[in-house]
């Protein structure tokens, strides 16, 4: 593997959008920002003509895609040992195997990629705010508490990102309050080129048993349709992908995420 340089860019832009759902915040990212070393890089093992297994590494978390199922995992697995990422994600029938290798420091989760176009129908007169950069560390706070959705992020690491997001328009966040405090929020993890992804989706435990989630959801994927783009979201329970699916929307793929187990459990 070696450093892509700034001018394989738009070839390896290109490379990704043929199959983006498939490596949607790697085409997201690298488009958003291309090459900054102080939280973007991009490696690959091939050339312009064929970038072969292309590497993201955006803030503490680790990204890889090829075309077909055989990836350089000697490369990616090298990577992993040096950058030491908190996360890995990829397309799932390529990330297995690198899971195989690393078992013993990474833990797995499998979920399924959708295009969100259907939600659930609700007005129930919710008051939801737009956050400012103001509220991204208690949103991060937030987050990281919920051990399915954040425990692998640094807090101060997530928060910058949430304010990044929002000073650039790559992103924004919708939170719900209760006395002054947020109880819930989610978020478009990343907006470029007509994509958005949906994630962040998080209630805290004294809350829920409403309906909160459901329609902050549904009022996050009804804006950012709004403004024209193709919603993406990141599931990992089977109940809530036959969910989704009975409510109308198409599984356009599987993905996998790794987290780092901590120093404890290693």
């Amino acid at each position: 593997m070696r450093y892509a340089a700034e001018g394989e860019i738009p070839a390896i832009l290109k490379y990704l959008r043929r199959h983006v759902s498939d490596c949607l915040y790697m085409y997201i990212d690298i488009a958003k920002y291309g090459i900054d070393p102080k939280f973007l890089r991009v490696w690959l093992s091939g050339d312009e003509a064929d970038p072969g297994t292309v590497v993201m590494k955006y803030h503490t978390g680790l990204s890889f895609y090829c075309e077909g199922d055989d990836p350089d995992l000697e490369g990616v697995a090298a990577l992993v040992e040096s950058e030491k990422p908190l996360s890995i994600t990829a397309k799932k029938s390529l990330l297995l195997p690198l899971h195989e290798r690393i078992a013993d420091r990474y833990n797995a989760e499998y979920g399924y990629v959708f295009e969100f176009t259907d939600y659930q129908p609700m007005e129930p007169g919710i008051p939801v705010e737009r956050a400012g950069e103001e509220d991204a560390m208690e949103i991060a706070r937030l987050v990281t508490g919920d051990e399915s959705i954040g425990s692998y992020y640094e807090i101060r690491d997530l928060a910058d990102q949430f304010a990044e997001r929002m000073r650039t328009g790559f992103g924004r966040s919708y939170v719900i309050r209760e006395d002054g405090k947020i109880i819930a929020h989610i978020a478009s993890y990343a907006e470029y080129d007509g994509l958005a992804t949906t994630s962040g989706l998080i209630v805290d435990e004294d809350h829920r048993s409403g309906i909160y989630g459901a329609y902050l959801e549904k009022y996050l994927v009804e804006d950012l349709k709004k403004d024209g783009f193709t919603v993406y979201t990141f599931i990992e329970k089977r109940l809530r992908k036959k969910l989704l699916e009975r409510m109308g929307n198409r599984c356009v793929g599987e993905y996998g995420k790794l987290t780092r187990r901590s120093e404890e459990t290693v």
